[in-house]
């Protein structure tokens, strides 16, 4: 399975082009030389009025991923040779994207797009192509046709499309007219900057456009945890490169509402190691354009989780109720309110005759209330994109969880956490001091790019450790393949800081900063829900106190097991 993340990566670091998501473009990368090779060629095309282009004239077509190719082919065409001068370490990708395709050679059938591409790499290679009569014409024809303009390659597809498919039936019925209108008002509405998208017709305030960006009060959780660490004041990002990514964290996950030296503060104390360099944002749900693409997406996915519950909400509430039984039966037990003797009080009648005969003074009754207020839950989901598939259920879970234990007034904190380039992304859904209303929140739940999983814990245990004299919690729900990798290989590029997070070394990190967390005396517990094949990780990070689960509807009966368990412990 292709890594999204990657490939967006290297597409930003060939384009520049940071305000650009290609998996929202029709011609999308399958590796990393097509990511680099769109990259390098959105620098030269304005890929904008290319996928006006795609949607107008081919993505209704039944063989529109023909198309697709040809048109990926020509790219190739144009701008690989000088790619890979730029950036030699271009050329490693180009030779893996080839030998996927030479593998085709041995099978009997070849669709006619794969032909094409071998018979590409054997000219390329100076090699007598080898592929059928129809199909020389064609690539004679691609391979010498070298133009940059946007417009002559949009005239050139056309070109191809219309002589090499015009028995097929699913071919466009465009006319020239049509098409010529459309070019003119490309033209006329594109701007001097090649990546600068025009005005389209039907869309306000660019919302549609807001689709093509990034991938990916102030908190009062911070009180003074961090507030003798030495630090310059307001530490603005500074170089181009961190500007264009803060921007793009902002497009994407909204604004912050502390000061950007308070979040270096944290990155000063806590990122360290292999996570030196990596800084933190803490975005707090609220976007600057409420009409834009990544808003309105938030809204989606509030309104899905939502949803989601809401149809199940019997089963649901059912399901809180039996959770917060099995959590003041176990870990609230030794907090059940004690009546006592006392010397003050509501008097007790039937002892007044003790204070005469046998001076005793202590005839009055006290409640001795026993709270659970020595106890903190906190809850730390993993928001990769690898949960994107199970979102409405693990925000579902998770507030059942939250519900359940604010019941109880258990002290409850609910975080997120996920990478995008050299940034962690903290979100915080609820607070300790927070009312029950605030877990609705947690239906905001919207998983996308990596996870750093020990810089995410080691964060949580400097934020619990404060709870001193307190019964402490730490519940994390995870892939168990803590994985972002900055550094894609490619030499040339201005490298984002930070060093690539994964394998057995992102592993045997997140498992040491799991240890040191427990060593705090803060119980911790791993929910894992990723492939059975990385199950193995799991065991390495978290001992015996992790829990697997292939049905996450369960995960907040594993939680209320887990907290069982640990009361029976201490029993």
């Amino acid at each position: 399975m292709k890594d999204e993340n990657r490939l967006k990566n290297i597409f930003w670091t060939l384009s520049d082009f940071y305000d650009f998501d290609i998996f929202n473009f029709s011609l999308k990368p399958e590796d990393s030389y097509e990511a680099a090779l769109l990259g390098y060629a959105a620098r030269y095309l304005d890929f904008y009025v290319l996928d006006d282009f795609f949607k107008k004239y081919v993505n209704s077509l039944n063989n529109k991923k023909d198309l697709w190719e040809i048109s990926k082919l020509v790219l190739k065409n144009i701008f690989s040779k000088e790619m890979i001068l730029e950036r030699p370490g271009t050329l490693d990708f180009k030779k893996d994207h080839d030998e996927e395709i030479l593998k085709n050679l041995n099978r009997r059938k070849i669709i006619m797009t794969t032909e094409l591409k071998i018979g590409h790499i054997r000219k390329e290679r100076g090699q007598y192509p080898k592929v059928q009569k129809v199909l020389v014409e064609m690539l004679g024809e691609i391979y010498n046709f070298k133009e940059r303009d946007t417009f002559k390659y949009l005239d050139f597809l056309r070109y191809i499309f219309k002589k090499y498919f015009h028995v097929n039936k699913d071919l466009p019925h465009d006319t020239e007219e049509s098409y010529e209108e459309f070019k003119k008002e490309a033209k006329s509405n594109s701007t001097s900057k090649k990546n600068s998208p025009y005005q389209r017709k039907n869309f306000k305030d660019n919302t549609f456009l807001e689709r093509y960006n990034i991938e990916s009060a102030e908190f009062t959780f911070f009180n003074d945890d961090f507030r003798d660490i030495n630090v310059i004041e307001d530490a603005p990002v500074n170089k181009f490169g961190d500007k264009n990514i803060y921007k793009a964290l902002v497009k994407r996950y909204g604004i912050e509402k502390i000061k950007r030296h308070t979040a270096d503060r944290i990155s000063q104390e806590i990122s360290t190691g292999i996570h030196e360099e990596i800084k933190f944002f803490f975005p707090v749900g609220e976007f600057e354009n409420k009409s834009s693409y990544y808003a309105q997406e938030e809204l989606g996915n509030y309104s899905d989780n939502l949803h989601f519950y809401e149809n199940n909400k019997l089963q649901n509430s059912r399901a809180i109720r039996e959770l917060a039984g099995v959590i003041k039966n176990s870990l609230l037990k030794e907090s059940e309110d004690e009546i006592l003797k006392s010397t003050s009080g509501r008097i007790v009648p039937s002892e007044i005759w003790k204070t005469r005969e046998l001076n005793e003074d202590r005839i009055f009754e006290k409640i001795n209330r026993k709270d659970s207020n020595e106890i903190f839950v906190d809850i730390l989901l993993d928001s990769s994109a690898s949960q994107n598939e199970r979102k409405e259920i693990l925000a579902t879970e998770t507030y059942i969880i939250a519900e359940a234990l604010t019941s109880l007034n258990i002290k409850t904190r609910v975080f997120s956490y996920n990478n995008f380039y050299n940034y962690l992304i903290i979100k915080k859904y609820r607070d300790y001091n927070d009312p029950r209303i605030k877990n609705k929140d947690i239906f905001k739940y919207s998983p996308s790019g990596s996870n750093r999983d020990g810089l995410a814990i080691k964060f949580m245990r400097h934020l619990v450790s404060k709870n001193r004299d307190a019964r402490r919690f730490l519940i994390v729900l995870t892939d168990g393949l803590p994985f972002d990798e900055i550094d894609i290989g490619i030499v040339g590029a201005s490298k984002t800081p930070g060093e690539n997070y994964k394998d057995e070394e992102a592993v045997m990190d997140t498992s040491k900063e799991v240890l040191l967390t427990r060593l705090k005396g803060i119980n911790t517990f791993g929910v894992f829900t990723g492939e059975e094949a990385e199950s193995m990780n799991i065991k390495k990070i978290y001992g015996n106190d992790y829990a697997y689960i292939t049905d996450i509807a369960r995960f907040h009966k594993v939680v209320g097991i887990f907290l069982k368990t640990y009361a029976n412990k201490i029993e």
